[in-house]
């Protein structure tokens, strides 16, 4: 038997035309938010246009949240990924002298270092014990 097999497995599926079930709870939330503040005080109080969209406030930040993406990223993450970035990782540190050079700290740099030229002292070696070595070396 053949079973279609999906392509792209990291893509959440959509529900309606093009919303995802991520996406429709999170306007479902804002919407209902912000629907039971509208209902409740308009009972109580004469709004405003500018109390009106205060009150509309939580179901257009919840819209922000389901639809708004920096980067291909999505809105909620960004923001996690920009607050540990800012709270939590080691900022990049740089060293500027006076001068106007840019030197980063982060770049690495090599230390040449000066050996030392050791000089062989030439020894006088005699014939007789450069064979006795060799026959030593050969075995015999």
């Amino acid at each position: 038997m053949r079973y279609k097999v999906p392509q792209d497995v990291q893509r959440e599926d959509t529900i309606l035309f093009f919303i995802t079930m991520r996406q429709l709870v999170l306007l479902m939330i804002g919407g209902g938010i912000s629907y039971f503040l509208w209902v409740n005080l308009s009972k109580r109080f004469e709004l405003s246009t500018l109390e009106t969209i205060l009150i509309w406030m939580p179901a257009i930040i919840c819209a922000a949240f389901a639809f708004v993406k920096i980067k291909h990223i999505p809105l909620f993450q960004f923001i996690l990924l920009l607050v540990e970035q800012l709270f939590f990782r080691a900022p990049r540190r740089f060293w500027q002298n006076n001068t106007g050079v840019f030197v980063s700290m982060t770049t690495g740099f090599h230390i040449t270092v000066k050996k030392k030229i050791e000089t062989v002292n030439n020894k006088q070696v005699s014939r007789d014990k450069i064979k006795n070595l060799a026959k030593f070396m050969d075995g015999k």
